[in-house]
């Protein structure tokens, strides 16, 4: 088996990672903006987050969310230099990429051989620029991207936890790349780090690297301390009030498929499969202490996976590499070449994302902002024209004929939802939520209602502030997760007549007539209807 890389090898792997980060991060800032065609409501939330942190307002104290300040700030740091949205989004994936490039080196000269290395770089590489979350659906999306990020920090620092240097062992250097990566999870998104600590700390602590434990500790210790002092000790509760919220709301329970689903369903279960098999031929003598350590992590794959959108089971791909790393064993080669076959088009779709956006056509876009008080300033934004203006609303056909009357019953349908005694329309937006945004606000501008005003939404997103004359309402969450956090701070309340999400807009319906407060009515449209808080 190839013992890995010399010094020549080393220096060439180097230029391999640093000329991936140049294709990768050049094909996509040489469109010269960002243009996405899919995930509105994702695109909208993550462009509030950021904006609203490039004002001044911090996650978890300003606002509500369970993402952590980690997946924003390299994007809102371009921000406050002068970049528009899109192109800052842009740079800090680049930059994300280069500040992960000593860590790939490293775990490549020290434990991997030179075809594995050049592999795994790649893989890593197309986690953090790729621009879509996964899948195998041909398309452009930004949102999500902490997903990418972290499973790329997953790679790196769970193949650092369980292999054994080859060359160059540096328990001081593992232990920094570990607890880089912990700080993501735990600053960035938790739910990596609940589900693969276990696994990482059994590895460490069954070769006895201790001295990367402490250093790894120091590491995440020296990045809370920083944001302790940068936002306050107040930031450590609220963080967890916000997590808290979230697992106890019932408004979006799980991003995708149940978990019976997903281990189940015939796209899940052969991969499901391979994981078992693995370990078992693992703990059968080819590797039983990795066999044991794949155990604890198989179940933290499987929840990272339940829990992401699009339910893709990124870490096959992982799990090749690990079990290649130990054994080249003809049952090993098998389990590898189906992990990587089912994972494939995944990464296939991620690698190709920066070139299919070079190739897109401008044409069939538009301006996010165009037209908006932020059109000069974040004006290299784009999404698809059609999916803008295209307003689809999806309504249950009601029958109120005898004959058909039974029809609603078998379908059973929700009652209407009802607002200080008025029936509302039965129906939900399926396409357009941008377009409808853009045209509410302009709406209220051009009413004269929203100079130096806010508004509560009664729907998941509420940033009708980002494209007029309103102001963003304090402590009001970019996704609505199940309570009115903000709502005593705003001026209005907007119905609107098709919200995007049916069960969120009746919950706050519930919730604002339960606070017992009159509202006035002010204005009637076809999109939405307004009234005054008290």
């Amino acid at each position: 088996m190839d013992e890995g890389m010399d010094k020549a090898g080393a220096r060439l792997f180097l230029v391999y990672l640093l000329g991936l980060v140049a294709l990768m991060g050049g094909l996509s800032l040489a469109k010269g903006g960002l243009y996405v065609d899919r995930h509105e409501g994702d695109t909208l939330h993550l462009i509030e987050i950021v904006l609203r942190m490039a004002e001044g307002q911090w996650p978890h104290l300003d606002f509500v969310t369970p993402l952590g300040v980690l997946g924003f700030l390299p994007i809102v740091a371009f921000v406050w230099m002068g970049f528009g949205i899109g192109t800052a989004i842009l740079l800090a994936q680049i930059t994300v990429a280069l500040m992960f490039v000593p860590m790939v080196w490293w775990l490549a000269y020290s434990r991997l051989s030179r075809g594995m290395a050049y592999g795994v770089g790649a893989l890593v590489m197309v986690l953090v620029l790729a621009m879509i979350h996964g899948e195998a659906g041909a398309s452009l999306s930004l949102s999500m991207h902490y997903n990418r990020w972290a499973w790329a920090f997953a790679f790196v620092a769970i193949l650092v936890a369980v292999l054994e240097p080859k060359q160059a062992e540096n328990q001081w250097f593992d232990g920094v790349i570990l607890g880089v990566a912990f700080s993501f999870f735990v600053l960035g998104k938790i739910t990596y780090g609940v589900a693969f600590a276990p696994g990482v700390a059994v590895a460490l602590a069954i070769r006895g690297q201790w001295r990367v434990i402490g250093a790894a500790l120091v590491v995440v210790a020296l990045f809370a301390g920083v944001l302790t002092a940068l936002a306050g000790p107040a930031m450590w509760p609220a963080y967890l009030g916000d997590l808290a919220l979230v697992a106890g709301t019932d408004i979006r329970p799980r991003a995708g498929v149940d978990l019976g689903t997903l281990l189940t369903a015939p796209q899940y279960a052969l991969g499901n499969a391979v994981l078992v098999l693995s370990v078992v031929v693992l703990r059968r003598g080819v590797d039983p202490r990795l066999g044991l350590v794949l155990m604890l992590l198989g179940p933290g794959m499987i929840y990272v996976t339940y829990q992401n959108y699009g339910n893709d089971p990124k870490w096959l791909a992982l799990l090749a590499v690990m079990i290649l790393a130990v054994s080249r064993t003809p049952q090993v080669i098998a389990l590898a070449v189906v992990a990587c076959t089912l994972i494939a088009p995944s990464f296939f779709n991620m690698a190709t994302s920066t070139a299919r956006h070079f190739v897109a056509k401008q044409d069939t876009y538009s301006a996010l902002f165009e037209g908006t008080p932020n059109g000069a300033r974040y004006g290299d934004f784009f999404t698809k024209a059609e999916r803008v203006n295209r307003i689809l609303m999806r309504k249950p056909m009601l029958f109120e004929s005898e004959e058909f009357a039974y029809m609603n019953e078998l379908a059973a349908h929700l009652p209407p939802a009802e607002f200080q005694g008025e029936v509302l329309p039965s129906c939900a937006q399926e396409l357009g939520l941008i377009g409808a945004s853009h045209a509410m606000a302009r709406d209220l501008d051009q009413a004269g209602l929203s100079h130096g005003k806010s508004v509560f939404v009664a729907d998941t997103f509420g940033n009708l502030w980002m494209f007029g004359d309103l102001e963003p309402t304090l402590g009001a969450a970019p996704w609505y997760y199940g309570r009115l956090t903000g709502f005593e701070n705003a001026d209005y309340l907007l119905i609107p007549t098709c919200p995007t999400t049916p069960h969120a807009y009746r919950s706050i319906l519930k919730d604002v007539e339960a606070r017992g407060e009159k509202l006035e009515e002010v204005r009637r449209t076809e999109l939405y209807i307004l009234f005054a808080r008290p």
